[in-house]
């Protein structure tokens, strides 16, 4: 019965209680029927009996009371004035005034008639004959021997029955009362179940529209707060499963659309992401800074931070990256350097009107690429267009010095084998030797770096070639106290044995002389994925900060002895190798080179 209600629709469910109300109010109909039936019969039973019981009794009382009075006024006046008559007369009209009022006499009081009538014979007969024949004592003897008792037990009588007549006129007119009450409260008790019946239904049938109402309202306020997806259980009315339905539909199309504009928007960041650009968003009206990651691998991830900086001007490196970001102005290209901790890059930054849908400016979009890589190469490119015109410069004119030089040589020569060495003392012939010699170094080396042989490439163990080249510098020392610490990785790699060695006699040479003949020179390696660094280390007082950027540069030295080709050459060897020479740090406690050389392929796989 429960389950069959339920699923009726609410139309059906407030048509069912007011029938159901309806039917038990009209069972009061049937309650009220009976009680008028009741009613009616009673009323029957007093208007054709107790009613007209009451009435003849009355009538009767009063007149047997009227005749005692006429038979008693006889006896006193003996019989004078025609009392026969006046008794006759009286009888006659009491009886025709009562039946025209109240009908006939009920069948229940005609014995008592009866006993009327012969107590009337007694005076219409006996006594009338008694009087006819003037014996009025014995008249008198009969009215007071036979007719007065029989009156007297006649009134007794008749009260009785009056009195039993007045108890079923009470029983009656409390039986409608009773019936009237019992009525009231029948209905009182049927309206009030009627009103707690519907009460109830009401709350019930409420309740099974608003609790489930509620509990939807519930969950859709999860679904507008972001809970996509949520489904609803099904509900038993019915006008709920349609809502219900199409609320889960309407969740479902939610989730499937948000996850479509989240993974839009994860595609769009992605592709953001990936570039090798720097992008920084600002909106103005929510005051917004987004970045993507490549700005935030350069700015930091801390927009608000960022954001912060900039609207007070606290920044104090790269103020120059800082004042375009914080301009307002849309400039395309320009070209800008950046400093971080460890190294510096060169940025190309430009700055756009951010614009919505419809074309209004709300902020704008500033970005930036690096084209450090790009910088170094434009750089290298006008360091190789340097030096081949220094070595076309350097080709031509060692070729022009090495003619006289021979000639010189050759004379010097000459003169020190003939001249004795008081003679070779007076005119400095051994000076003049070293510094000849020290012109044809030089002459070697602008020939070396204007044309550098093409390098015999072939699997080398860096290690060897360290310990082939130290002994010769130890042997060239002489008193100078220098020693080396090495601690190399034995990796094979492909490179020219005797180009290689000469950056390291490069590089040794060049911190012996900067230690002047005393102090360590560390030479350790590692290997970094696919590349192989090579470090080297002096405790020397390091390079002077204003030629560490041109120390590549041909012919830069600060020693006066020196070439400044000998940086030049070592890097144009590495050029040649794919390989670079960097000088990671030089302050008062030395300088330390790195070179970096690729690890062939198949000893990647191994490492």
């Amino acid at each position: 019965m429960k389950a069959w209600f339920s699923h009726m629709t609410f139309r059906s469910k407030i048509l069912s209680v007011l029938l159901i109300i309806t039917i038990f109010l009209g069972s009061f109909s049937i309650v009220v029927i009976h009680s008028l039936d009741e009613m009616n019969r009673i009323s029957d039973d007093l208007r054709n009996q107790s009613l007209p019981e009451h009435f003849w009794l009355s009538h009767w009382e009063q007149e047997l009371t009227a005749k005692e009075y006429i038979i008693a006024t006889a006896l006193n006046t003996e019989f004078c004035c025609g009392f026969l008559d006046t008794y006759e007369r009286h009888q006659i009209e009491s009886q025709e005034k009562v039946s025209d009022a109240h009908g006939e006499i009920p069948d229940s009081l005609h014995s008592l008639k009866r006993e009327i009538d012969i107590l009337d014979f007694t005076i219409t007969n006996n006594v009338r004959g008694l009087i006819d024949y003037n014996d009025y004592s014995a008249a008198a003897n009969v009215i007071e021997g036979d007719y007065l008792p029989q009156l007297e037990a006649l009134q007794s009588t008749i009260h009785t029955k009056r009195d039993d007549v007045m108890v079923s006129l009470e029983g009656h007119t409390n039986r409608v009362s009773s019936i009237i009450d019992e009525a009231l409260w029948l209905l009182l008790l049927i309206m009030t179940l009627a009103i707690l019946g519907g009460i109830i239904a009401s709350y019930r049938i409420s309740a099974g529209l608003t609790k489930p109402v509620d509990e939807i309202e519930g969950k859709l306020d999860q679904i507008a707060n972001g809970d996509y997806g949520l489904i609803l259980e099904n509900r038993a009315q019915i006008e709920l499963q349609s809502l219900t339905t199409s609320i889960n539909k309407m969740s479902l199309r939610l989730k499937e659309s948000f996850n479509t504009i989240v993974n839009d928007k994860v595609y769009h960041e992605q592709i953001l992401n990936s570039l090798p650009l720097g992008i920084v968003t600002y909106e103005k009206k929510t005051e917004e800074l987004s970045l993507n990651a490549t700005a935030e691998k350069f700015l930091g991830d801390d927009s608000e931070k960022i954001l912060k900086a900039i609207n007070q001007g606290t920044f104090m490196d790269n103020k120059a990256f800082w004042h375009m970001l914080s301009s307002t102005e849309i400039y395309q290209n320009i070209k800008i350097p950046f400093y971080t901790n460890k190294e510096g890059y060169y940025f190309l930054v430009s700055q756009s009107e951010l614009k919505d849908f419809q074309a209004d400016v709300i902020g704008k979009v500033f970005y930036f690429l690096d084209i450090t890589e790009t910088e170094e190469l434009e750089k290298k490119i006008q360091q190789t267009e340097k030096l081949a015109l220094v070595g076309e410069l350097s080709a031509g004119a060692a070729h022009e010095i090495r003619n006289p030089l021979a000639v010189i040589d050759g004379f010097l020569s000459l003169m020190n084998k003939s001249l004795s060495p008081k003679e070779r003392e007076q005119f400095h012939i051994p000076l003049l030797i070293k510094e000849l010699e020290r012109i044809n170094v030089i002459i070697e080396e602008m020939l070396m770096l204007t044309k550098p042989s093409a390098p015999k490439m072939e699997i080398t163990f860096l290690e060897d070639i360290i310990n082939d080249i130290l002994p010769l510098i130890t042997h060239s020392l002489g008193h100078e106290e220098i020693t080396f610490d090495l601690s190399i990785k034995r990796i094979p790699l492909y490179m020219d044995a005797e180009q290689i060695k000469q950056v390291f006699h490069n590089l040794i040479r060049n911190s012996i002389e900067a230690m002047e003949g005393k102090g360590e020179i560390s030479i350790y390696s590692d290997a970094d994925g696919g590349t192989y660094h090579i470090y080297i280390e002096d405790n020397g007082p390091g390079i002077p900060e204003k030629l560490q950027k041109k120390i590549f540069s041909p012919f830069l030295t600060s020693k006066e002895s020196g070439t400044g080709l000998g940086l030049t050459i070592a890097q144009r060897i590495m050029d040649t190798h794919d390989g670079k020479l960097t000088l990671v740090s030089s302050s008062e406690n030395g300088t330390c080179f790195q070179i970096s050389l690729p690890i062939p392929y198949h000893h990647k796989k191994i490492m």
